[in-house]
């Protein structure tokens, strides 16, 4: 990881996504780096939201979200959950 980076491993955060079934996702950082052709930071997170590794720059991040978004993180949680008992029970 960069030194002074404004975003580290472990933090969780709120982006803006091109191209995901939802326009933004939420996760855990997993690496940051910066990005000398965009100049920017840029990360990797695992997306709660839409599933799968996503990549992300620190101009996307999203301060605060909507109750919309917030209410699609649960329910994606929910149903993950509600999947992963099913499992567990076979």
């Amino acid at each position: 990881m960069t030194n002074g980076a404004p975003i580290k491993k472990g933090d969780m955060l709120w982006v803006k996504l091109k191209h995901a079934t939802n326009e933004y996702g939420y996760g855990e950082v997993e690496d940051v780096w910066f990005d000398t052709k965009i100049e920017d930071y840029c990360y990797t997170f695992y997306c709660e939201v839409n599933g799968g590794t996503r990549l992300g720059e620190f101009k996307n991040l999203i301060e605060k979200p909507t109750n919309r978004m917030q209410n699609k993180h649960l329910v994606s949680r929910r149903d993950f959950n509600e999947a992963m008992r099913d499992f567990l029970k076979r």
